[in-house]
C-alpha cells in the first residue's frame, strides 16, 4: 500500500509558512491595484468586488479572472433589476443573453455593450477554459534533465527538514553540474502550466485595472441613489 502523503504535518508550521508566502504576495501586488473605495452598490456586488480584488492581490490570477466575468454579469443584471426584470427571470439567462436584454430595453450605450461583449469573449471564457497547449505554444524555458529524480528529491527534502539546506539550496543542488536544454510545451507538456502561470502573472492585473474602472463608471452611473 502506497505511503499516505499530506499538506502538512504541522498545522501551526504550515500557516506560518503561508502567510509569509501571502505577505510577499500582498506587497507585491497592492501597488498595482486601486485604492479607492467603491461607489455606491448593493452589497452582493460589493462582496463579489472584493473576492475578485483579494485574490488578485494574493496571486491566485486565473481564479480572479474568472471573478472578472462574473461581476460583469452581475452588474448587468443588476441594472435589468433595477429596469423592472425578475429575479426569476434574471436566473434563467447567461452572460450573453443578459447583455442582449439590455440591448433590446436599449438601458446601456453601445460603448458599455460593445465593452461588455469584448470580456465576455475574450475574458469570461478563456480564462474559465484555458487552451493551455494553445497559449504556450512558442514559449521555452530552460530544463535540467536529472537522473534518479525521485531519489535526489526525497535526500534533498531530507536535509531541508534537518536543516542543513535551504529550498533554494537544495533547487540548486538538485540541478548541480546538470546543462540545461530549452523545452516548450510540444517537447514537454506539463510546461503548458509554468507558460499560463507567467502570462496570468504579467496581464491579469492591467485587465482586472480595466473592469474596475467600467465598474466604477457603471456604479456612479446607474446605482447612485436617488437624492444623492
Amino acid at each position: 500500500m502506497d505511503e499516505e502523503i499530506f499538506i502538512f504535518k504541522d498545522k501551526e508550521e504550515f500557516i506560518k509558512s503561508y502567510l509569509e508566502y501571502l505577505k510577499k504576495q500582498l506587497l507585491e501586488n497592492l501597488d498595482k491595484l486601486p485604492n479607492r473605495e467603491l461607489p455606491f452598490m448593493e452589497p452582493h456586488l460589493r462582496a463579489m468586488y472584493f473576492e475578485t480584488y483579494f485574490l488578485m492581490a494574493q496571486g491566485y490570477y486565473n481564479a480572479s479572472l474568472v471573478l472578472c466575468g462574473i461581476l460583469l454579469e452581475n452588474l448587468v443584471k443588476e441594472k435589468l433589476f433595477m429596469d423592472g426584470i425578475s429575479d426569476e427571470e434574471l436566473e434563467s439567462m447567461n452572460f450573453r443573453q443578459a447583455i442582449k436584454k439590455t440591448k433590446d430595453m436599449n438601458i446601456l450605450t453601445p460603448d458599455e455593450i460593445n465593452f461588455l461583449e469584448i470580456k465576455k469573449d475574450k475574458l469570461r471564457n478563456p480564462y474559465a477554459h484555458y487552451n493551455k497547449m494553445k497559449l504556450s505554444e512558442g514559449i521555452y524555458f530552460p530544463v535540467w534533465k536529472i537522473e534518479n529524480t525521485v531519489k535526489k528529491l526525497i535526500s534533498l527534502h531530507e536535509r531541508v527538514n534537518k536543516g542543513e539546506l535551504t529550498e533554494a539550496q537544495a533547487r540548486q543542488k538538485l540541478i548541480e553540474g546538470q546543462k540545461p536544454e530549452f523545452m516548450s510545451s510540444k517537447e514537454f507538456r506539463p510546461l503548458s502550466q509554468m507558460a499560463k502561470s507567467e502570462i496570468e502573472k504579467n496581464t491579469a492585473p492591467s485587465v482586472f485595472l480595466e473592469i474596475d474602472k467600467f465598474t466604477r463608471e457603471f456604479a456612479r452611473k446607474y446605482f447612485k441613489p436617488k437624492g444623492r
